[in-house]
């Protein structure tokens, strides 16, 4: 049986479909989000963020112009609690369940799998109170409102390390590490925020601005595809790709249908989290595992 979620990005390959979408899901959903708005605007004072309306209305601004903005930084004292939770639960190479270790076994784990990692996820983050009280924050809420224009639902959290290393280009093309887009509804936003320190070194996060709204490539109706670098800079020139490195507790606001890549970090790893919300939920994009299924290669 085919999911809703292969539906939807069989049915919204074309931009102009999506804008007729998210046009109707404006409409319908127009009550609803603005009676989130206002209750939301209530708890603006207790968030985690140093904010205000107009860092929100600034943000979505940019995201809606350029596919993506730098946002807020996250507090010192919950990134600290964060690096400290990756350090104490078990992580999985390749997003794969069955590839279960801990961070210090790393060298263990790439010896027992014969091969280079790297990536390695963790699942079900929001079962931890702390993680969830960011996916819940009314910054990262009233900014997902305005920019879905409804009660925003939280598609997905993930943490992940990204590893230096000397991947295969099936792993590059696995983990993203080639320029592409996302469909994961017919509109979504996501918050990528750095809980290690990021520089050229590491891996930093790279878009195409403007690619959310200037699309100047052939779309496939039947597979997601990828894009080479040469070909982004012909269509859309060094000046618009955009690399994002800062310290840790830094955040990024973008909605990925803009086109982008993860890079391959040189010399540290870069440890990443990541709040998506969307109009609709799918399990695709939950990042959640069940416990029984979970096996250990150490």
């Amino acid at each position: 049986m085919i999911s809703k979620y292969k539906i939807m990005r069989g049915m919204l390959k074309r931009k102009f479909a999506r804008d007729i979408a998210f046009s109707f899901c404006k409409k319908i959903n127009s009550k609803q989000y603005r009676k989130f708005i206002s209750k939301k605007n209530n708890e603006i004072r207790t968030s985690l963020f140093a904010t205000n309306q107009n860092a929100i209305e600034n943000a979505v601004n940019e995201v809606n112009q350029h596919g993506a903005t730098l946002g807020l930084q996250l507090p010192k004292h919950i990134v600290d609690y964060v690096y400290s939770y990756a350090l104490k639960n078990p992580v999985f190479a390749d997003r794969e369940a069955d590839k279960g270790f801990y961070i210090h076994q790393l060298s263990k784990a790439k010896e027992v799998l014969k091969k280079d990692i790297l990536l390695a996820q963790y699942f079900n983050i929001l079962e931890d109170d702390t993680i969830r009280s960011i996916a819940e924050d009314p910054y990262l809420q009233l900014t997902a409102a305005e920019y879905l224009k409804t009660e925003p639902k939280l598609m997905g959290a993930n943490l992940w390390w990204t590893f230096p290393s000397t991947p295969s280009n099936e792993d590059r093309d696995r983990h993203a590490h080639v320029y592409h887009y996302d469909l994961d509804d017919i509109k979504f936003i996501k918050f990528f925020i750095y809980i290690t320190d990021v520089d050229i070194q590491s891996g930093p996060h790279i878009f195409v601005k403007g690619s959310n709204r200037n699309i100047r490539y052939k779309n496939s109706i039947v597979k997601s595809i990828r894009f080479s670098d040469k070909d982004i800079l012909d269509w859309y020139g060094s000046e618009n790709i955009i690399t994002v490195t800062g310290p840790a507790g830094s955040t990024l606001i973008e909605d990925t249908i803009t086109i982008h890549k993860g890079s391959t970090p040189i010399s540290k790893p870069r440890l990443l989290l990541q709040f998506e919300f969307g109009i609709n939920q799918y399990p695709e994009v939950s990042c959640e595992c069940a416990k029984e299924l979970q096996k250990f290669i150490i």
